[in-house]
Parts: structure tokens; C-alpha cells; sequence
């Protein structure tokens, strides 16, 4: 039972090393092929539109990788005109570099239109891939906006350094998950284990006991009034010599 135990446990040990190894390289591989963000050569914003942001869940300017970042971007259009915000895009950068994308996010649309005198408060989220190198970048995230006479329009929210640390919450689940399994294996060897041994002491009592009371009944069910009496087993009776007269006495 032990025997067979260790090794469908050291199979379940090898499969999931198999399946983290495959998961790396899924995560590279989708790294190499992320598309590099052209540059539009829209570097200005149009005139009397402000922008601001927050980022509400972590301390700017530390993100970990691996999770959802928000980012409550305020747009306040102070121009005569109305404009139509299009959509938000972020990347990671170089820190020395901002024209050298190191990840780009995933664009959110939103064509929400800002009539003059307006504001909208728009949200953002964005991941730093998991597997990335926990260092500085340059995080950028930029507004592309049109106006009534489809003039596209680009502001830049926020051109700063970040640090991306480890993703301390996503290894710590796995190891707690590596762990949980681990010891749910044990626990399931060692109950098939005691139960196998606690299955047959009592398989093997119910055969003693009725072997003992077939014994005994062998012995009580006998009926001794058939047996002649001169065939049952008596207890020896001492002889003794009858007294001897006095006058046989010399």
C-alpha cells in the first residue's frame, strides 16, 4: 500500500513541475511576441484640456507585477468645443527611454463624449506581466481624444519612473497551494493506510471468536445420559484393607 502510495505521489509531484515549466514558457513566448507600439507623432493636447489621475489601490510609484493596477483618469475639457475621449493605452518603457516599449497594456475604449466645461472621470486598469524583471520602468499612459472636426488629439497623462517588485502574492499562493497538495497526499496514504490495517484486525476478530464458540459447543452439546456408565471417567477410589483382628497380631 506504501509502495504504491510514494509512487503515484512522486508522479503527481512531477506533473505539476511539468505543468509550472510549460506555464514559464507559454509566458515568455507571449512576451517576444508582444507588438511594439508605433509612434503616432501626436505629442500635443489640445488647448484648455486638463488632465489628472489617482491611482486608488497601490502607492504610486510601486506596482507589483502580476496584478491589476487601477488608474482614475480625470479629463476636464475647458475648450469652447466639445471633444470625444476615444480610448486609453499604457506600456512600459525604458527609464531612460520612453520610445523603447518594453510591454504594452491592452487599449480601453470608451468614446464618451466631454461637451466644453465638462469633466469625466474614466478608469483604466492595466498588468505588468508576471514574469517580468522587478526593477525600474517608465510607465506611460496617454488619452487619444477627437474633436467635432475628427482632429485626433493626444494627451499624456503620466511619463514617470515606477518600480515593478515581485509578484509576492502570486508565489506565496502557489506555495501555499504546493504545500495544501502536498500534505493532502500524506494525510490520504496515511488514512487508506490505518484503514486497511484497522479492516482486517477486525475481519480477523469475528474468526477467533467463532472458532472458540464452536469449540465450546463441541464440548457442552454433549448429551452424557447416553453414555453407559461404565464408559464415563470417574474419579479413582482409594483401596483400603479392611481392619485386621487383634488376635492375628503377633
Amino acid at each position: 500500500m506504501m509502495k504504491h502510495f510514494s509512487v503515484l505521489f512522486l508522479l503527481y509531484l512531477a506533473i505539476f513541475a511539468l505543468a509550472q515549466d510549460d506555464g514559464d514558457e507559454e509566458l515568455a513566448d507571449e512576451l517576444e511576441d508582444l507588438p511594439e507600439v508605433e509612434d503616432t507623432g501626436l505629442d500635443t493636447s489640445a488647448d484648455g484640456i486638463i488632465t489628472s489621475y489617482v491611482f486608488p489601490t497601490y502607492s504610486e510609484p510601486s506596482f507589483p507585477a502580476g496584478k491589476v493596477v487601477e488608474a482614475v483618469i480625470g479629463f476636464d475639457n475647458q475648450n469652447e468645443n466639445n471633444f470625444r475621449v476615444e480610448y486609453i493605452r499604457g506600456s512600459l518603457t525604458a527609464p531612460t527611454d520612453s520610445s523603447y516599449f518594453i510591454q504594452n497594456f491592452t487599449g480601453a475604449l470608451h468614446n464618451t463624449t466631454v461637451p466644453s466645461g465638462s469633466e469625466v472621470t474614466l478608469l483604466y486598469r492595466f498588468k505588468a506581466d508576471p514574469s517580468i524583471d522587478p526593477r525600474e520602468y517608465g510607465l506611460l499612459l496617454e488619452v487619444f481624444y477627437t474633436s467635432e472636426e475628427n482632429e485626433t488629439f493626444l494627451s499624456t497623462v503620466y511619463n514617470q519612473t515606477v518600480q515593478i517588485s515581485d509578484p509576492e502574492s502570486s508565489l506565496d499562493a502557489k506555495m501555499l497551494f504546493t504545500g495544501l497538495s502536498i500534505v493532502g497526499m500524506i494525510t490520504l496514504g496515511a488514512y487508506v493506510y490505518l484503514t486497511g490495517s484497522s479492516n482486517k484486525r477486525q475481519a480477523a476478530a469475528p474468526r477467533a471468536r467463532a472458532v472458540a464458540e464452536e469449540s465450546t459447543e463441541s464440548v457442552d452439546g454433549i448429551d452424557w445420559d447416553y453414555i453407559p456408565s461404565h464408559m464415563k471417567r470417574t474419579s479413582p477410589t482409594r483401596r483400603t484393607s479392611p481392619p485386621r483382628s487383634p488376635k492375628g497380631r503377633n
